[in-house]
Formats: structure tokens, C-alpha cells, sequence
């Protein structure tokens, strides 16, 4: 994840943010992103993610990241990163934060798309 994209990250929670990822650079229109619920086991939470390339041109990487809630309350964050997305292609990814086994609620954003 780019020092820019960590300090985004950083000014939401810092700044109680409620909406989450709010400071996130808007949403690329070529992309849609979709994410299961959140699931866990004994390492921590997980959340499946699917990018989908609805542009016309090769994606050659996708940040994406997601912030976990516990009973409402944040206990982390993560990202993960998608490679080569090519038009028409779901690229799917898997976001974890070890150790957060009692998450319940993910909410994820495109944080990067070059």
C-alpha cells in the first residue's frame, strides 16, 4: 500500500471518521467492487473480494482495502492487492486482519487502480 493510501486510511480513523474509507479517492467507474460478509477461523477475520474490469483498457494493479468492525466498534484494517485485471474479468482477492476472530462488519473501498 502506497504512503499515500496508508495516511487516507489513517486520517479516517484518526479523525472518527463514520462512514468508513470516506477519505478513499472516489471509485474508479471502469471497476466494481463487491465483497462477501465477513467470515472468520482461529487466525482472524476475512472477507472475500471481487473487481470487476467493466472499462475497456488492462488494470495492472488494484488496491483494495477494508476496515473491521466488532459490535460497531473498529478493530483493524488490511488491504490487499489484485493484479492484471483485463476488461470484462472479475478478479477475485481475499482481505485478512489476523488475530480480529470476533469481527463481524467489513467495509472496503478501491483505495488505488494503475
Amino acid at each position: 500500500m502506497t504512503r499515500a493510501a496508508l495516511t487516507l486510511l489513517a486520517v479516517g480513523l484518526l479523525g472518527g471518521v463514520s462512514p468508513v474509507l470516506a477519505q478513499v479517492p472516489p471509485q474508479p467507474a471502469s471497476l466494481q467492487l463487491a465483497a462477501d460478509t465477513v467470515a472468520s477461523d482461529p487466525a482472524g477475520a476475512f472477507v472475500n473480494v471481487r473487481v470487476k474490469n467493466v472499462g475497456t483498457t488492462v488494470i495492472s494493479q488494484i488496491d483494495v482495502g477494508c476496515q473491521f468492525f466488532a459490535k460497531g466498534k473498529l478493530v483493524g484494517t488490511s488491504t490487499t492487492t489484485l493484479y492484471a485485471s483485463v476488461p470484462g474479468v472479475t478478479g477475485i482477492g481475499q482481505v485478512r486482519l489476523m488475530g480480529a476472530t470476533g469481527a463481524t462488519d467489513a467495509r472496503c473501498g478501491i483505495l488505488k487502480a494503475n
